[in-house]
Parts: structure tokens; sequence; C-alpha cells
């Protein structure tokens, strides 16, 4: 049996099921030893390291600084392919001194007699120094496992009228993956709490469902795994591995866009596991039909599931996402103070919780609680920091971005419709985000007077209020939604 305490995560996530972790430290242990052999399994790991799991990585614990290097080299491989078994494909290993290794070694010294030590480990008094080629007896240093950022929980996300369907689906998607709503696919700008879902998927699921492999990762990190493959020759192992998860979730889907080769292994790699019934959950920053440099067949396969679309907090759910924060820091703000903050940084809950910290310092050096005064004085050089400064050539790329045309086009003097909606709609935001003058946006638009500004002006207002039908891509939009997804990318910054 393994100690009581290596049933804890170095951060308590992901699950918080105790046995859960037993059961994927013994499994763990029992497939590095068929994997190196009895005997080196029993000089080396066997009662002197300590297993621990923190979302993907796995850390085994030693008792001395000295064996990290030789584990490291001797074991890391062996190591990561069992891991990989427990925690999926994304899995890493580390190694690091842990005090509990320690303890451990010392209580299994005192309680067996000298002739019953282990083959290999001898009489010596220092054996770690000793063992190591090369290695010198030097002091020990007893430090902390480094820790890994703490996974997401669902428990922890703030529900509004902004997220609430969001918020819905995810729960009868954790309850029964696979079932229904599969594809699931999120989306939304920056800081709308799409990551914070995706991670919360992945913890909830282990917790309800330990017996499925589930497997988070970016699709960067998916994109990273199949070019080793390539370059290993390893195709088949890593397609096994990949098409043999229960649930899958990636998270920024948009960084496959325009890579041909990895969205078709993607493709094939979603198609095998929508076809056994295993869940598959995609976040990105837009539209499946906004991603212009994805494959047809791969961005059907999004739209077949369900597509959720998640918006910028409103005003209530920014304060309770402040108050929900000050709670967790144990910071004494009143409500004057929560209502400024959430009214103040409207744009993603990234500024509100960087509102907070800064509040969280006064309060700390100060030894005051925050009131509305206190709330100003702070945070008048992060509200003055979080003024975005958009220009004409960033709305011109925003625009050419989304309808795929060339900003020579674009600033050009031709008047087809492919081009001049575009050009309307950028003159339009231009107006909105900037308030130059008619005569000065004319110029940024290919040296146009301020009355073509002025009719693109009341053009796209009017398109706006009745509603018209804009195409993008091989879909139809309404001007309002073209409107708000180029305000999002700016945003986005």
């Amino acid at each position: 049996m393994l100690p009581e305490w290596s049933q804890l995560n170095n951060d308590g996530s992901p699950g918080g099921n105790a046995t859960t972790d037993v059961q994927l430290s013994e499994r763990f242990l029992q497939r590095l030893e068929q994997t190196i052999g009895e005997s080196r399994y029993e000089q080396w790991f066997a009662g002197q390291t300590v297993v621990s799991f923190s979302g993907d990585v796995v850390t085994i614990g030693v008792k001395s600084p000295f064996l990290i290097k030789w584990l490291r080299r001797e074991f890391t491989e062996p190591a990561l392919e069992a891991a990989r078994e427990c925690v999926g494909i994304s899995a890493q290993v580390r190694f690091d001194v842990d005090p509990r290794a320690m303890e451990l070694a010392t209580s299994a010294v005192t309680q067996q007699p000298r002739s019953a030590n282990k083959p290999g480990l001898g009489d010596k008094k220092d054996t770690d120094a000793e063992s190591v080629p090369g290695s010198q007896k030097q002091p020990e240093k007893k430090r902390l496992p480094p820790r890994r950022r703490r996974f997401a929980r669902l428990d922890d996300f703030i529900s509004g009228s902004c997220n609430r369907v969001a918020l819905s689906m995810v729960d009868i998607i954790c309850k029964q993956p696979g079932e229904q709503y599969n594809p699931l696919y999120l989306y939304g700008g920056v800081g709308v709490g799409k990551t914070h879902l995706a991670e919360g998927i992945h913890v909830r699921v282990r917790e309800l469902h330990p017996e499925l492999q589930v497997t988070y990762l970016t699709a960067e990190a998916f994109a990273n795994f199949f070019i080793k493959a390539l370059r290993e020759k390893t195709l088949p192992a890593f397609r096994r591995r990949f098409r043999s998860i229960d649930v899958l979730i990636v998270d920024d889907i948009e960084f496959l866009n325009a890579k041909k080769g990895i969205q078709e292994e993607f493709c094939h790699t979603m198609q095998e596991l929508l076809s056994y019934g295993r869940q598959v959950v995609i976040a990105g920053d837009r539209h499946p039909r906004m991603l212009t440099n994805i494959r047809p067949e791969l961005s059907t396969r999004f739209l077949s599931g369900l597509v959720i679309r998640l918006e910028a907090p409103d005003l209530e759910t920014r304060k309770e996402i402040v108050k929900d924060h000050a709670r967790r820091f144990e910071l004494d703000i009143s409500e004057e103070a929560v209502h400024f903050v959430a009214k103040k940084f409207t744009r993603n809950v990234r500024e509100l919780i960087g509102a907070i910290n800064c509040l969280q310092t006064y309060h700390h050096l100060s030894k005051r609680p925050v009131g509305i005064t206190a709330a100003r004085e702070v945070l008048k050089d992060l509200e003055r920091d979080c003024l975005q400064i958009v220009r004409a050539s960033d709305i011109q790329h925003a625009v050419c971005e989304l309808f795929g045309v060339q900003k020579e086009a674009l600033l050009s003097s031709r008047r087809t419709r492919e081009l001049s909606q575009p050009r309307m709609l950028a003159m339009y935001l231009t107006r909105q985000w900037t308030r130059s003058a008619y005569h000065e946006i004319g110029q940024q638009f290919g040296g146009r007077n301020h009355s073509t500004v002025i009719s693109a002006e009341k053009k796209v207002k009017q398109m706006i209020e009745k509603g018209e039908l804009l195409q993008v891509a091989n879909r139809h939009w309404t001007a309002q939604e073209v409107v708000s997804m180029i305000e999002e990318q700016l945003q986005a910054g």
C-alpha cells in the first residue's frame, strides 16, 4: 500500500478524488516496474519515491538532489510511457526532491534490520551520493516540488446571462460524455471563460467518470505531438494514443489555421473519436465558419454538434466575479468599490482580476479596508493603462481578415460588392473607434472625400437597424453580428 499522503495532489487538482489518485499511483508504479524490471525498480523506486499527480504532470519525488540527474537520464522514457497510459498522451514526467520521500526512506530503514537492505543499496552511510556515478557528497537542500498551475473548476465559474446556456450544456456533457452535443464548440472573445470551461470539463469528467481517459491540451500541443511523431516515425503509436481517448478537449483551435497537414490529422482523429461515441470539446476565439483557413471537412465537423457563443460578462456578472475573488483573497471591500471596479473594467475577466490584485496589494500594505475613494486612487493608473488605442490600420486589418480581401483592394477605387461592403464597415468602425474627422478617415481610405465617409456611416447604421444580411465566406450574418465580431477582434488586440 502507498503511504496516506500520496493520495493528495500537489495542488489539489484535478478531481480531488483521493481514491482515484491512489489507483493512478499504483497503476503508474506497476507499469513502471514492468518496463524497467523488478530488480531496477526495487533498487531505485520501491519504498523510496513519492508519486503525485497534478493535471497531466506526474511528479516523482525522491529523497536526494543527487539522484535527480541519474534518474532523469535512466528512467525518463519508461516513466513517460507509464504516465501516458495513466493520464493520457499529454502526460509529462518530472523528478524532484520531496521531503516526504526522505521521511519514507528514513522510516523504511528504521523498520528493517541492516541485513534486510535491498540489493544494491549496501550499508553505506550516504547511499545516494555514492551510488550515482560522478556525484559528490553535498549537504541536502530541502525544497518543495514545483507546482503546475491548478486547473480551473466549474464550481468556480461565475454564471450569468452571458454564459448560462454554455454552463448548462457543459453540465450535461460532464454527466453523460459522448451522449449529447458532440462535438461541443465553445467560442468567444478574450477572457470570457472558454479556457475555464474547458479545464473545468476536464476536472469534472475525471471526478464523475474515473474510468475514462480524459485529455485536455491546446491545438499547439497537438501539433507539436504530431510533428514529433513525424520526425521520429512513430505515427502509428501517436494515432493509437490519441484515438483511444474517451474525452478529448482541445483549446485555442484557431492555432490550426492554414496548417493543412495537421488539420487533416486532427480531422481524422475527430472522425474516429466521434464514430465511437467519444466526447470531443473544442474552444476557439471565433465561430467555425470564421476560421477562413480551416479545411471544410473539419469546420463542418465542428458544426455537426453544438456551437455556443460566450458573451463578455455583463455588469451584474462582473460584480459577482469581483465579489468572488475578493472573498478568496479575504479582501475587505465595500459595495461601492465593487461597483466601481465592475463598471470601469468591462472588456474581460482578466482585467477584473488584475484590478482585484492591485486592491489586494493595497489592503495588504495599508491594513485598511478598500472603499470607493481608495479604489479610485489605487486603480487610476491601471484604468488609464487599460484604455485601448485602436488605429485605422488595425480596423482595416481586422476587416480584411474577416472578409478575406487584400488591404490594397480595400483601399482601391474598385466598387464591386465584395469590396464596397467591407469598405463601408471599415469606415463606420473607424469613425466609432477613433472619432477622427470625416476628411481624415477619407484620406486613410485611399484619398476619398468626407462625403463618402458620411454616406458609408449612414448606410451601415441603416443596415444594423434593419437587420440586413452580409455574406462572409459562405454564410450570411446580420450587420450587427459582423460588427460585433470585428470589434471582438479589435478588443483582443
